[in-house]
């Protein structure tokens, strides 16, 4: 600002030597400029240009997830929701239903392969261990083993008996008494037997004292003393 205040000055001073000398009928030295002048006061600010045209449109941000904020206080207790109707059951009821069968075949085998000597037979197993004993000592023997006493309820299950005892020299007992009403052989549940084969002339009742059944290996029945020594044969059903 200083150095145009100069230059003003001394156009000025030049132009009035200028007119000066037009006067004058002869030419003057020049004069000897002089100091500078003071800085004048700084002028009005200028008024805002015009807005630009609108710029190009920038790239999309980064889609960043903040934070999450602080867990609110807990809202107050609803109402009591109505019960649903109890559901069909499903494929993983099906399924444990499936496991509970295999797993009870399982337990019937496990039993059975328990004895020296057993058989299927249909839906059941005939098991023994080959020894002897009352017919008692065959119940109880045959409950603590998972099963009961023999009692062959078809020709083909007889036949299966038989042949097993053809392995063993002595007769096998059979589920089946007179005990409670002489000549009228019933099983452990007091049920009239299905199926028999006595032999001929069979039962008899020898002396009084046979109240009991027993089965040889020929498949034949026979009635005998309950207190006589027999094959002690369980059967353990599979279903």
């Amino acid at each position: 600002m200083a150095l145009l205040f100069s230059v003003l000055l001394l156009l000025h001073f030049e132009l009035h030597l200028a007119v000066g000398a037009e006067t004058l009928s002869c030419p003057a030295l020049a004069g000897v400029p002089g100091s500078p002048g003071h800085n004048g006061l700084p002028g009005r600010d200028g008024r805002d240009g015009p807005a630009g045209s609108k710029g190009d449109k920038g790239d999309p941000g980064l889609s960043v997830q903040g934070p999450p904020g602080k867990i609110g206080p807990a809202g107050p207790k609803g109402e009591k929701g109505d019960l649903c109707p109890p559901g069909i059951p499903g494929e993983n009821s099906l399924i444990q239903s499936e496991i509970n069968s295999l797993k009870a075949k399982v337990s019937v085998m496990e039993k059975a392969t328990s004895f020296s000597t057993f058989r299927r037979v249909g839906q059941k197993y005939y098991v023994t261990d080959g020894t002897t004993g009352q017919f008692e000592q065959a119940v109880k023997f045959c409950n603590d083993g998972g099963g009961k006493v023999v009692l062959p309820k078809s020709e083909e299950e007889n036949q299966a008996l038989a042949k097993i005892l053809s392995s063993f020299s002595s007769a096998a007992f059979i589920r089946a008494t007179d005990t409670k009403e002489e000549g009228k052989f019933v099983d452990d549940e007091g049920n009239p037997l299905i199926f028999t084969k006595w032999g001929s002339g069979q039962p008899d009742d020898y002396r009084g004292s046979q109240d009991c059944t027993i089965v040889h290996n020929s498949g034949i029945w026979d009635d005998n003393s309950c207190n006589n020594n027999f094959l002690m044969m369980c059967e353990i059903q599979d279903r």
